[in-house]
């Protein structure tokens, strides 16, 4: 397809604005974003985290409702939406996309509404080992313990406090600036 049209943002540098025209999509190429709400007491609440291979939304006519910003330096390719609408494989990836976001924010949903904060931070980081890093187990974190608390509905301070207790208990071993490696359960 020709209307293809790629971007390159930095890390922590804003992609889109709530109240921006959505008439491109954006799928990732390389890099992580995230995609957040911000309320109008100034509280932010980070909503997905979208990696290679995946849409950033799926406003195709009107404004975007959240906002996205880089959390790693982030290749885009942008289409107009109603080219990828008449594209049967694009169309067809589409629904793809929009059925796994869902997934993703049921289990958020569940993670936001019934987990204890000690469940809700180890289910983050599965997250992000299956999500963000390779292999599974080991962590590469590019987001701080402040968006790490904006996504899990936490206080830094707790996020703090559960990664200083499993860091401890060998459960979370430290292997760099910001990896870690997951050597027990960390929810119990």
């Amino acid at each position: 397809m020709r209307d293809l049209k790629t971007r390159q943002f930095a890390k922590a540098e804003p992609i889109y604005f709530a109240g921006d025209t959505g008439v491109r999509l954006m799928k990732v190429v390389s890099g992580a974003v995230m995609v957040f709400q911000i309320f109008e007491d100034g509280r932010r609440q980070i909503t997905d985290f979208v990696t290679p291979g995946e849409l950033l939304h799926f406003d195709f006519d009107g404004a975007v409702d959240h906002y996205a910003e880089a959390l790693t330096e982030v290749e885009l390719i942008q289409i107009e939406a109603s080219a990828a609408l008449t594209d049967p494989d694009w169309a067809d990836y589409i629904f793809k996309q929009m059925r796994e976001r869902l997934g993703r924010e049921r289990k958020h949903v569940a993670l936001l509404g019934c987990k204890s904060a000690a469940e809700r931070l180890a289910e983050f980081l599965i997250i992000v080992s299956e999500r963000l890093t390779s292999p599974v187990g080991d962590l590469e974190l590019p987001m701080t313990r402040q968006q790490i608390a904006d996504y899990t509905g936490l206080t830094i301070e707790t996020v703090s406090r559960l990664f200083s207790r499993w860091t401890r208990e060998r459960r979370l071993i430290p292997t760099g600036r910001r990896t870690y490696r997951i050597e027990g359960a960390l929810a119990a």
